[in-house]
């Protein structure tokens, strides 16, 4: 298997939330930070669901393939700019 190049992020996160990441991690059979990584996907796959896709040069970007139809992305540019004032999602930080 061909080895990937990937980003080296460092960050800050409040303690009670990484023991908490550590629990789902462990639940699911992930490191921490493969469950970030997921959790991430999770969210760019929201927001693009939501607001169309965000284009990017993918062909040098190894790891990922786009599964999404022609009709999925017949979102109109004018649709997209008025998604994109529309939060993308709060399931992570409900307040109570």
């Amino acid at each position: 298997m061909a080895s990937i190049d990937q980003y080296r992020f460092t960050l800050r996160i409040h303690p009670l939330i990484m023991e908490k990441m550590k629990y789902i991690a462990e639940t699911n059979g992930r490191s921490v930070n493969k469950e970030i990584e997921q959790i991430l996907k999770w969210v760019i796959s929201d927001y693009e669901n939501k607001r169309g896709r965000i284009h990017i040069e993918e062909k040098n970007q190894p790891g990922f393939r786009d599964a999404r139809s022609d009709k999925e992305e017949s979102h109109r540019p004018e649709e997209q700019n008025s998604m994109r004032s529309k939060p993308i999602s709060s399931a992570f930080f409900k307040s109570k």
